[in-house]
């Protein structure tokens, strides 16, 4: 038993009295006075609460490390409110136990944390990089260059002409399991939008094919656009390469659109706590190659869960579908973040698309996409997760961690809407690439974009009700307008383009309306029952009526 002096300790006037607070029925109550009790007292019972902070801190810890092991286990799964909850509360108790001990030696403490931090990032003694799953990051590999230099190689002219002699293969190919002469020829464009786009994209594309009578697939060449779309469109397709070997797969089953809009946000969120954060220490492997198991690896877990395993699955698996032309060919994208340059992943070369056709010739001309394939050819490219694909291409800033490639200087990647939320300028370059060979062999292009929201809304709020609005509107104007120019720019784009053409070029786009704009799907990793409801009724609406009758009437048109 503790003994308490007698003598009187001087009153600790650190901190800010407290008069009033708030009971539990949130009213205003008066604080009780512990003037009575001597301040030796006082600080024995807050350092015993301490001290239990510290053990509670402790054991928290302990906790998060233990469910990184297990989080593969639904019931470890924590909601993504409450890991954002978890992990300030811990960090909380991190800087309150920080400040205890060291007391005034807290901020230099801090300080020199994060110098050390840096210093054993900047010599990668640490590596909180998250990694294209299947690519070799080994240091044996000679890891190519990344400079003006290095893309002009990769782009000249005699390579150029030899990709375009091999996709001209892949299009008579295609040519040929069609049933007429000139047949339609259909890109889809599918736009970026979270679940919502995923959900949006999945129903209308099972849609527009059942009441084509399935002709939408085997009319469509290339399928490229930005992160929930393509979640969506790649499964679509993959369903349909895996029912040309089984026809027991129905391409139509509600649950199919069910499984790619399930949730992928509480994994990812947990992950980041328990993994990301506090346990950054367990691997996996793909192939000879291991990685870090992160929120990057629990977002791909997921998706491969949800899908039931189908798109688990590498480049090179895909690849002779492809050619052969039996299933349309996947262009991933993705931004690089140090210059704003388009990643393009395929299975097919792709230096065309490097620049601009008219500008493939001028050596002054940087390119402004880059052949991931073609530039990692010493990583084994082909390696590389179909799921990691989908994931470079739908990295959301800081809820997916940027991957980064092993190049000189490295590079890393993030989300393609960044800046072609819809593919359209993917597919006009292709097209543009190859419109000799669309004009004599097709009876012309259809761009089909499938959009989350739509192009043309006059429906947002003009009026800046507050003073704040006013100051806050100009720093926040290119994020809430980013889409719009990027619509602006693509349709000038598509303006030029089917000016000069001499094949028909027609662009048909449905879009998600939602049924009240008050309760429209949020963009997010995690849809409710009544968003999936109105993203699967949307389809049906007045705004998209003259859409599908068009391209149900396209597709089912006899052959001549």
């Amino acid at each position: 038993t503790k003994t308490f002096k007698r003598r009187s300790e001087p009153m600790d006037d650190f901190g800010l009295k407290v008069k009033h607070y708030l009971s539990g029925s949130m009213k205003l109550r008066t604080a009780r006075s512990v003037g009575h009790y001597r301040q030796d007292f006082l600080d024995a019972i807050f350092k015993r609460h301490h001290i239990a902070a510290i053990a509670c801190v402790l054991l928290a810890f302990i906790f998060l490390v233990l469910i990184g092991f297990f989080l593969e286990l639904r019931i470890f799964e924590l909601p993504a409110a409450a890991s954002i909850l978890i992990f300030f509360a811990v960090m909380i108790s991190f800087i309150g136990a920080l400040t205890y001990f060291l007391q005034s030696w807290s901020l230099p403490a801090a300080i020199l944390l994060i110098v050390v931090i840096n210093f054993l990032y900047q010599k990668e003694l640490i590596d909180p990089h998250n990694k294209a799953y299947g690519l070799n990051y080994s240091k044996g590999r000679q890891r190519p260059g990344y400079d003006k230099q290095s893309l002009q190689a990769l782009s000249n002219p005699e390579q150029v002409a030899k990709d375009r002699a091999a996709m001209i293969k892949v299009l008579d190919n295609w040519k040929a399991r069609q049933q007429s002469e000139k047949p339609l020829m259909v890109f889809i464009n599918v736009s970026g939008g979270g679940l919502r786009s995923a959900a949006f994209v999945m129903n209308t594309l099972q849609q527009l094919d059942s009441i084509s009578n399935g002709n939408l697939m085997p009319h469509t060449f290339l399928i490229s656009g930005a992160s929930g779309g393509m979640l969506a469109a790649t499964y679509y397709r993959e369903l349909y390469r895996y029912k040309l070997h089984d026809s027991s797969i129905n391409l139509y089953d509600k649950r199919l659109t069910d499984n790619i809009s399930g949730d992928l946000l509480n994994p990812v969120f947990t992950s980041m706590i328990a993994r990301d954060i506090f346990a950054p220490m367990q691997k996996f492997a793909v192939g000879n190659n291991r990685y870090i198991k992160d929120r990057g690896y629990a977002f791909e877990n997921k998706l491969s869960e949800n899908t039931k395993g189908l798109l688990n699955v590498q480049l090179k698996d895909i690849a002779a579908d492809e050619a052969a032309g039996r299933v349309p060919i996947i262009i991933f994208n993705s931004v690089i973040k140090n210059d704003g340059r388009k990643l393009l992943i395929g299975t097919q070369p792709l230096s065309f698309m490097m620049k601009p056709r008219y500008f493939q010739t001028d050596t002054s001309v940087s390119a402004d996409a880059v052949d991931f394939a073609a530039m990692f050819r010493q990583q084994d490219p082909q390696n590389l997760r179909i799921l990691t694909a989908m994931r470079m291409n739908a990295t959301f800033p800081y809820v997916l961690p940027n991957v980064w490639l092993p190049s000189n200087p490295i590079i890393d990647v993030m989300d393609a809407g960044l800046r072609d939320n819809l593919g359209a300028e993917t597919s006009l370059r292709f097209i543009d690439n190859f419109r000799e060979w669309i004009k004599e062999n097709t009876g012309g292009v259809i761009l089909l974009q499938l959009r989350d929201r739509v192009n043309d809304d006059w429906q947002q709020q003009f009026e800046k009700p507050s003073i704040t609005d006013a100051i806050v509107t100009p720093a926040t104007m290119l994020q809430h307008n980013w889409f719009a120019l990027q619509n602006y720019f693509q349709a000038d784009q598509f303006s030029y383009f089917n000016n000069n053409q001499d094949s028909l070029l027609k662009k048909i786009s449905i879009v998600y309306k939602p049924a009240s704009a008050d309760k429209a799907a949020a963009l997010n990793f995690h849809l409710s029952a009544r968003e999936k409801r109105d993203i699967m009724a949307s389809f049906n609406s007045e705004i998209n009526a003259q859409a599908v009758n068009m391209m149900r009437s396209l597709l089912t048109k006899p052959s001549k």
